[in-house]
C-alpha cells in the first residue's frame, strides 16, 4: 500500500515530466514501485524514462523498455503509412492519432506510446481499399463475429506485411449507437485534410481543429483519466489560431461537452492557458457545467488514477450539454455499472473464434455501403 504522501510525490513528478519542467523532485526508492506502475498507466513511461536519465538512472532503467518499444513502433509506423499512402494512390486517406500525435503534439518527438496505427478513408472507397490491400498482402485481423456484426463497426483491423496492426475506419466513431449521438462527416474530414512529416515520410492528417476535436471526444469517451490523453489536447489546443472554427467544429459534431471537459481538465493538471479562457461560452455552455467539471477535477484528480474506475472517469464517459444532464447519465452509468457486478454471470466456456474469411469481409462491405447510402 502507497502512502499519500509518496503517491502525490509520484503524481506531482508526473506532471512535471509530461508538462516538460526542469530540475524535477524525484521520489526517493520507496516511490519506485507506485512510479513504474503510474508511469505506465498514463502512457507516459518513455517520457518519464528521458526525465531521468540522469537524475535516477536505477528508475530510468526500469522504463527503457517503454522507451525502446514507442521509439521501434513509431519508426515502423511511418514506413508502414508510406507504404500505405503508395498503396491507395489516388484514393483519399488521412492518419490519426498514434503516429500524428507523436510527431506533432507529444513533449518527445516520436516517443508517444501507443500499438496500432489508426486511418480513416471514405466508406464508399472502403470496398477498394480492402481490395488493394489484400493483393499488396495485408491481412484481416477480425474475427468472422467482428464483421458480421449487424451494429456495423466504425472500423476494421489489418495486419501490414511487417505485422504492424492499423485500424482501418469508414467512421471516427466505431459504435453503431454513437455515432447516432454524433454527428462526424468522414468525406468533410478528408476534403479538409492537410500533409504532414512523420518520420522520414509523408502522410495524410486531419486539420488541426478537426484533430483537436477528435482528440478531445475520444479522450472524454474513454474517461479522460490518463495523462497522455491530457497531454494530447493540450499541446494541439497550443497550436490552434482559430477557436471559432474549432466551435463550430464541435458544435457540428456534437461534441462541446467532451471538447469543454477535456480542455478544462488539462488546464487544471498542467497549469497551461492553451484554451481560451471563455471556452465554454464560446461552445454554448452553462456556468454550472464549468463548475461540475471543476469540482471533479479537484476531488478526483487524474495525476492520482492508477486503475480505471473512478469518479473522473465516470463523469468524462457522462458528459452531456448540461451539469444536471451529466450528473443524470454519470448515475444512471454507475448504477448500471453495479448491477452488472452483481448480476455478472460465470465466464463462458471459451470457443473457438473464427477468422475473419471473404465472406465474412463482404457482409462488412456491404454493411458500410448500406450505411453510407442510407
Amino acid at each position: 500500500m502507497v502512502d499519500r504522501r509518496t503517491k502525490q510525490a509520484v503524481s506531482d513528478l508526473l506532471v512535471a515530466v509530461a508538462r516538460g519542467d526542469r530540475g524535477l523532485a524525484v521520489p526517493g526508492e520507496d516511490a519506485r514501485p507506485d512510479l513504474i506502475k503510474a508511469a505506465r498507466y498514463h502512457r507516459v513511461a518513455p517520457l518519464v524514462h528521458l526525465a531521468l536519465r540522469d537524475r535516477a538512472p536505477e528508475d530510468a532503467a526500469l522504463l527503457r523498455p517503454d522507451r525502446d518499444h514507442a521509439m521501434g513502433v513509431h519508426i515502423r509506423a511511418t514506413i508502414m503509412l508510406d507504404e500505405f499512402g503508395g498503396i491507395l494512390e489516388d484514393i483519399d486517406w488521412v492518419t490519426f492519432k498514434g503516429p500524428f500525435l507523436s510527431e506533432t503534439a507529444h513533449p518527445a518527438q516520436g516517443l508517444r506510446t501507443y500499438h496500432d496505427v489508426d486511418t480513416l478513408v471514405d466508406p464508399h472507397d472502403l470496398r477498394e481499399v480492402a481490395r488493394r490491400l489484400l493483393a499488396a498482402g495485408w491481412t484481416i485481423a477480425d474475427y468472422d463475429d467482428m464483421l458480421r456484426n449487424p451494429r456495423t463497426p466504425g472500423e476494421m483491423h489489418w495486419v501490414s506485411p511487417s505485422g504492424l496492426l492499423m485500424d482501418l475506419h469508414w467512421s471516427m466513431i466505431n459504435m453503431a449507437v454513437r455515432r447516432a449521438r454524433f454527428a462526424v462527416p468522414t468525406r468533410e474530414l478528408l476534403d479538409r485534410r492537410t500533409p504532414v512529416a512523420l518520420g522520414l515520410n509523408r502522410a495524410w492528417a486531419l486539420s488541426r481543429a478537426d484533430a483537436l476535436v477528435h482528440v478531445c471526444l475520444h479522450a472524454a469517451l474513454t474517461g479522460a483519466n490518463r495523462l497522455l490523453l491530457l497531454v494530447d489536447a493540450d499541446r494541439l489546443a497550443a497550436q490552434i489560431e482559430d477557436w471559432d472554427e474549432v466551435g463550430r467544429r464541435a458544435r457540428t459534431w456534437r461534441a462541446e461537452p467532451h471538447v469543454a471537459l477535456v480542455l478544462a481538465r488539462a488546464r487544471h493538471v498542467f497549469g497551461t492557458t492553451s484554451a481560451p479562457d471563455d471556452l465554454n461560452r464560446r461552445l454554448g455552455l452553462s456556468d454550472a457545467f464549468g463548475a461540475l467539471t471543476a469540482v471533479v477535477d479537484r476531488v478526483a484528480p487524474v495525476p492520482d488514477a492508477r486503475q480505471e474506475p473512478g469518479l473522473a472517469r465516470l463523469v468524462a464517459r457522462a458528459a452531456q450539454p448540461s451539469a444536471a444532464r451529466t450528473v443524470t447519465v454519470a448515475g444512471h452509468n454507475a448504477l448500471l455499472g453495479v448491477r452488472e457486478r452483481v448480476r455478472r454471470a460465470p465466464a463462458a466456456p471459451k470457443t473457438t473464434r473464427l477468422k475473419a474469411d471473404e465472406a465474412a469481409l463482404e457482409v462488412y462491405l456491404a454493411g458500410v455501403e448500406t450505411e453510407a447510402t442510407g
